[in-house]
């Protein structure tokens, strides 16, 4: 038997990708070109908002991949999610001290790296004992 907070978080995870699909496919019925959410996301990512790639990836490689190799385990679970809401806030400030063109390349090594980061230093895969 499942825990109330584990089909609570199903749920909450359930009901966010539907109001995403359901999002998705006004934006694409709306009759306005290039409004999806890909092509949206892209035009924040070259403005100031170029930490989007890296949050996108370290959310990816956390959910999707992860190692469970003890080496890369940090101490203490918060510190992972502290590291990327620190780097997601220094990259905040830079965008609006420091302008620069944000390339594609630029905007792909960011993704790999927030992959990275997310699959080794945020991983799912930690065995948790008590």
């Amino acid at each position: 038997m499942e825990s109330i907070q584990y089909i609570s978080v199903v749920n909450i995870m359930i009901g966010i990708t539907i109001t995403y699909f359901v999002l998705e496919v006004l934006l694409m019925l709306n009759g306005i070109d290039q409004d999806t959410s890909n092509k949206l996301l892209l035009d924040w990512s070259k403005g100031k908002s170029f930490f989007i790639p890296f949050a996108l990836g370290a959310i990816g490689g956390h959910l999707f991949l992860g190692t469970s190799n003890a080496a890369f385990k940090m101490s203490n679970g918060m510190f992972p999610v502290l590291i990327l809401f620190g780097l997601t806030i220094i990259m905040v400030l830079i965008a609006f001290k420091v302008p620069f063109k944000k390339s594609k390349a630029f905007l792909t090594a960011l993704l790999i790296a927030g992959f990275l980061y997310g699959h080794f230093f945020w991983s799912m895969n930690y065995t948790v004992t008590p």
